[in-house]
């Protein structure tokens, strides 16, 4: 209990203006760029030679060198058949390939259910659990690793009559205590176990995301499933609507901090995102940190079925465009932040955010315009690295 405390302290004490685990070494290896594909390209576009070369032309293209192929979404499998065939054909061009499950719909279908395009798992159903003990078998089975898409946490509540009655039998009151309790109960029993039973290599990747102020109500618990998993990963997809974009940057940083250095990567999307805040959400993956970039998805961004999603392809084609324009800079940024040491980074009342390095007895700042103005002498959504001196680091009283 008193670790939960004190992850809650430093996230609330962090949260403010100013971000600082100065001192704090960046990644000693290359940054990589992944992708995932969902289901629905898995079961399309990606199923026939001549799909799969045109994603390779574009992944190549975009410094993608790393795929997350999805094995369950939405009631919807991918056979291991299609799965194994995708897997090797990507393989013998190179990439690294890992699975990806997203845990939704797990349940017996209901009619409610039936109108809505996906459901929030109930977890105390048993039909829930051993759907998933299933299709982590079998994903385990295809791939050493895999990462968890971040549904596996709890929507339900005193409506539901089968948690409310598991509750009252586990004698818990709280209710967000209750899904803690339930949540690493399935982590612990209906997931790892049967995965490494299924494959002793494999590595099953907790993916947490962006909206931090719900984990504990939900079910989340970083400090003690990172610790149970090995390894997590975080959302950094702030999208149009959220009015502190440095939180893709400084999530990165504080999953970091908290799990002791165990959060792998950073995974954003094009969904209600401008072109101008997909790639905003780029860059502040790689500055708050991350060892890799996630970019979700092929369907969305690059396929012409982007599967089930909330908005037109249209837009998150457009989205894919500002990254293709962008990605030869993210990339440069990321191999100049390797090996530095990084220092404190704040967002400015105009809405420039800036960050400090450290790297061969120089001082360097980054800066990011989150806006369309011209501000700060920096064009509408500008970037920049430069070198500088001690007095220009200097956060703003």
């Amino acid at each position: 209990m008193k670790r939960i405390v004190v992850v809650a302290v430093l996230l609330a004490a962090f949260e403010p203006g100013f971000h600082s685990f100065a001192g704090e070494p960046s990644a000693s290896k290359p940054h990589v760029f992944s992708m995932t594909c969902k289901v629905t390209s898995c079961n399309g576009a990606l199923s026939t030679p001549e799909g799969r070369a045109k994603a390779l032309d574009w992944f190549r293209r975009n410094h993608i060198s790393k795929l997350w192929l999805e094995s369950y979404r939405h009631g919807e499998h991918v056979a291991t058949e299609r799965l194994v065939e995708e897997r090797d054909a990507f393989r013998r061009e190179g990439f690294e390939v890992c699975g990806c499950i997203t845990p939704t719909s797990l349940n017996a279908p209901t009619e409610a259910s039936k109108k809505h395009k996906f459901s929030i798992t109930c977890w105390s159903d048993p039909t829930a659990r051993q759907n998933m003990r299933a299709i982590v078998a079998r994903t385990a089975k295809i791939f050493d690793t895999v990462i968890l898409d971040d549904f596996l946490f709890s929507g339900c509540g005193d409506s539901c009559a089968r948690c409310k009655a598991d509750k009252g039998a586990r004698k818990i009151e709280d209710w967000g205590a209750y899904r803690r309790a339930l949540l690493y109960e399935v982590c612990e029993r209906d997931i790892l176990p049967i995965a490494r039973e299924a494959n002793p290599k494999a590595h099953f990747i907790i993916k947490y995301p962006c909206w931090y102020q719900g984990y504990r109500n939900r079910g989340y618990e970083p400090v003690r499933q990172t610790a149970l998993f090995g390894e997590c990963w975080v959302g950094t997809e702030t999208r149009d609507a959220n009015p502190n974009p440095l939180q893709a940057c400084w999530i990165i940083d504080w999953m970091n901090h908290v799990t002791g250095g165990h959060c792998g990567g950073g995974w954003y999307d094009a969904l209600d995102s401008s072109p101008e805040k997909f790639v905003e959400q780029a860059y502040y993956t790689i500055l708050g940190g991350a060892k890799e970039s996630l970019v979700h998805c092929y369907d969305y961004l690059v396929a012409d079925d982007p599967g089930v999603m909330y908005e037109s392809s249209a837009r998150s084609h457009a989205c894919a465009a500002a990254f293709e324009k962008e990605i030869d800079n993210l990339q440069k940024l990321a191999d100049f932040l390797q090996g530095t040491v990084r220092g404190p980074y704040w967002m400015t009342p105009q809405g420039v955010s800036v960050h400090i390095f450290r790297k061969d007895g120089k001082v360097w700042r980054a800066r990011v315009n989150t806006t369309a103005k011209t501000v700060l002498q920096m064009p509408p959504y500008g970037r920049e690295l430069r070198e500088v001196t001690d007095s220009d680091t200097a956060w703003p009283k």
